[in-house]
């Protein structure tokens, strides 16, 4: 059997600078010049570019032939700085040999291997344009890595020959390498450095594709600096079934271990036995009534004593006003702005009946302290009577009236009391399982509501706090940016109270809504860490409108099993498999794991 003719391609054809094998158009990009300094997994990104195959060759060169390069290089740097009238253009010389002498004194000390390095990068598509766009964009990526890479012209049968390893050496292997140490050689594969071990208190994650274990710490920019790693919060994503709560519970387990508060929105009450385990809260709130009531209306002290100072405490009651706003469209979607302006002035009314007004110094108030949607209601039944003529301003206020009447009737144990809750310990669960199946938004406006109250407990900067918000799609729709706002306004400011989040999704797409796609952007951009596991097509491309996903990521993001996952650490990116030990998943009840 002849193996060449088993792999021969349907047809060949080679023009100057491009060929086409099949059915496909290629080139092949030569590299030619490389940067001065090469760090740890150089080719890591390129590699992972969808359309392209990287193809490296190293050929050993005897110690005494470079020595006698970089000698006559020196030498030729020497007389050409003696020569130079160029101040600045000397300097640059100086250094170019001086660095020559040193590398040359690095290579005797550690007795290195020298490479003559070869590289190529073979580009397909499907068409000839395809060709020509994927060709600049690899050109202009090589070029930011400080590299620059051509297509031999009219060679392009023999640099094909040379990278396929059943044809002998071609004269042309002669001419186009590169003198390479192999320790920076080595340096610049691309699986050398996938491993996480971040100093600190860290969770074992799992592994990644080579074996290397996990070991990530979230709060890792309270002690140490690293690219793209400025906050604790991150995004958790992937299909029902694919791993989120594994790596969610991993996560909340290790930081309850490591003395931080934990605070969890559990709609589908899988952290009850985890609770328990832990002597923590769990908090019914979906049952409503005396299992627990959180007040609409009561303040959330989200400022600092800095703030307060400046004259900024003002800042506090104005931020309830918005989040109110947006509890009503949540409970009330079709609202109109008229109706949620007059709700607002209505609010403001009812406050001043309770002494509170933007100079109030909420600090020294209470819960019992604030009214309830009881005492809204009267503010709007008593401005009705006073309203004796039938005007437009009566007319809003009557279709407010019906908007708020069902809030104190038959959803009053969910929305209308002060709150009765006190949490007590650092483990601390939400569940409003019961109310999942309810109306959309009586669910959502509960689901709002304890949110608000969930990030007031965060504000305390003495201890390190992960705020843990599960199906967090049900938050965000085009139809109340406010909401959404709110929940950008948290990525923003948690790291401000040592606050990380966990917000975890299987709908990326709710997150692109037209109306909401500037918070949505602003939810993801603020987050320094993503954990991508296996989603739907069509989540995966609208996922690409929210961060950077090449389409090698994309692909392998609709393929991945259970446990498998892209992680996106700061400015590293791998896949990797979450593990879970027989002990973590026992601790983590019948909710379950993988």
């Amino acid at each position: 059997m002849n193996i060449k003719n088993q792999i021969a391609p349907k047809g060949l054809e080679f023009k100057a600078n491009e060929f086409i094998i099949s059915d496909k158009y290629a080139t092949i990009l030569t590299v030619v010049s490389y940067p001065k300094f090469i760090s740890p997994g150089f080719l890591s990104n390129l590699t992972s570019m969808a359309g392209i195959k990287l193809v490296i060759k190293h050929i050993p060169l005897p110690f005494s032939t470079i020595s006698k390069m970089m000698n006559k290089e020196i030498a030729e740097l020497k007389q050409r700085y003696q020569e130079e009238n160029d101040v600045t253009i000397q300097e640059r010389i100086r250094q170019d040999y001086e660095s020559l002498e040193s590398f040359i004194s690095m290579l005797a000390a550690s007795q290195s291997h020298i490479y003559d390095f070869q590289m190529h990068i073979m580009i397909t598509a499907d068409s000839q344009d395809q060709l020509i766009s994927k060709k600049i964009q690899v050109k202009s990526y090589i070029e930011s890595m400080e590299m620059r890479a051509v297509p031999l012209s009219f060679e392009m049968e023999k640099v094909l020959k040379s990278i396929i390893p059943i044809f002998p050496k071609q004269d042309i292997e002669d001419r186009i390498g590169t003198p390479i140490p192999s320790n920076t050689m080595a340096a610049m594969y691309p699986f050398i450095f996938d491993s996480i071990k971040d100093p600190g208190l860290s969770t074992l994650l799992g592994v990644d594709f080579s074996g290397g274990v996990i070991l990530f710490n979230q709060f890792l920019y309270q002690i140490k600096k690293e690219h793209n790693r400025v906050n604790a919060n991150m995004i958790i994503l992937g299909t029902s079934g694919s791993g989120k709560s594994t790596v969610a519970k991993l996560l909340l387990r290790s930081h309850f271990r490591n003395d931080s508060q934990v605070i969890m929105i559990d709609p589908e009450g899988e952290l009850e036995d985890m609770a328990r385990l832990y002597q923590g809260d769990f908090i019914d709130l979906g049952k409503g009534g005396e299992f627990g009531m959180i007040n609409p209306l009561e303040v959330i002290l989200d400022t600092d004593e800095e703030e307060a100072k400046n004259g900024l405490g003002y800042t506090v009651l104005t931020r309830t006003l918005q989040t109110l706003k947006a509890f009503l469209k949540y409970y009330s979607p079709d609202v109109t702005d008229d109706i949620v302006t007059l709700f607002s002035e209505v609010v403001i009314d009812t406050y001043r009946r309770f002494g509170i007004d933007f100079n109030t110094d909420f600090t020294k108030f209470n819960s019992q302290d604030y009214p309830t949607f009881k005492d809204v209601y009267a503010t709007i039944k008593g401005k009705l009577l006073s309203m004796t003529e039938k005007t437009h301003e009566r007319d809003i206020m009557e279709r407010l009236e019906l908007k708020i009447r069902p809030i104190v009737k038959e959803l009053k144990y969910y929305f209308d009391g002060h709150t009765t809750i006190q949490p007590q310990s650092k483990f601390v669960v939400f569940n409003i399982r019961e109310i999942m199946n309810a109306d959309e938004n009586i669910r959502n406006a509960l689901f709002f509501n304890i949110l608000k109250y969930a990030w007031g407990m965060t504000l305390n900067r003495n201890v390190n706090t992960i705020l843990c918000v599960d199906e967090a799609h049900v938050l965000v729709n085009g139809n109340n940016a406010l909401g959404a706002d709110f929940l950008a306004q948290i990525q923003r400011r948690a790291r401000k109270y040592n606050t990380g989040t966990i917000i975890i999704t299987q709908q990326p797409s709710d997150f692109t809504d037209p109306g909401i796609i500037t918070q949505g952007k602003a939810i993801f951009d603020n987050a320094s860490y993503y954990i991508v596991m296996g989603l739907k097509k069509q989540a995966v491309e609208d996922l690409s409108k929210l961060i950077d996903l090449n389409d090698n990521e994309k692909e392998s993001i609709k393929r991945y099993n259970q446990g498998e996952a892209l992680f996106v650490c700061g400015s590293r990116r791998m896949r990797i498999n979450i593990i879970a030990t027989e002990q973590e998943l026992e601790s983590f009840g019948s909710g379950g794991g993988l």
